[in-house]
């Protein structure tokens, strides 16, 4: 009796999820990942150390110091550049830019905490689906500027594909969860 094509495609898949290259090179991207929100989030959360970077915390320029430039660039993408979706401008323009020092600890915190979640596999299809939300909403902000159209991209597709494969259960906390309890969502 021939199989259905669906089967098929779903047999090919397991083949390449099964093999422990895959899982290795889940492992490092979502480890890549969460260092990259880590190092982001802290930036934005943590006072530059004197002699040990400049001006801005960890090479960045968006700090813990006001935030003044994650402010700056919601101000040019979405109010100077006139966001053609009204209600988003508006919230925007009168709800996140007022409140900038709470919104950006805020974020700060939350990169942060994804970054640690992404690192220890702990959550992961969780920390990964919040990253890639972060990521898109970059992405919505500029949509209709002058930027590359996949300049966010890369960071929200590997993010859902992190959340998908759940990918904590590859060298991850997610695995020892889930072995221990049969009903862990990551």
């Amino acid at each position: 009796m021939p199989q259905a094509v669906g089967a098929v495609a779903s047999d090919r898949i397991g083949a390449v999820v099964d093999r422990p290259w895959f899982g290795r090179a889940m492992a490092l991207l979502r480890v890549y990942f969460g260092i990259v929100y880590l190092h982001n989030g802290l930036a934005k959360i943590l006072p530059p150390v004197p002699g040990l970077w400049p001006d801005t915390p960890i090479g960045f320029v968006i700090n813990a110091e006001g935030n003044r430039s994650a402010h700056s660039i919601l101000q040019y993408e979405v109010i100077a550049q006139n966001h053609p979706i009204a209600p988003y401008r508006a919230l925007v323009e009168n709800v996140i830019l007022p409140n900038f020092g709470l919104f950006g600890f805020g974020i700060g915190a939350l990169e942060t905490l994804v970054g640690i979640l992404l690192v220890l596999g702990l959550l992961t299809p969780i920390a990964a689906l919040v990253a890639a939300g972060m990521a898109l909403h970059l992405q919505f902000a500029t949509l209709w500027n002058d930027k590359w159209i996949y300049e966010y991209s890369v960071e929200w597709i590997p993010l859902l594909c992190l959340a998908a494969f759940r990918a904590g259960r590859w060298h991850g906390l997610d695995a020892r969860f889930a072995a221990a309890r049969a009903r862990w969502p990551g």
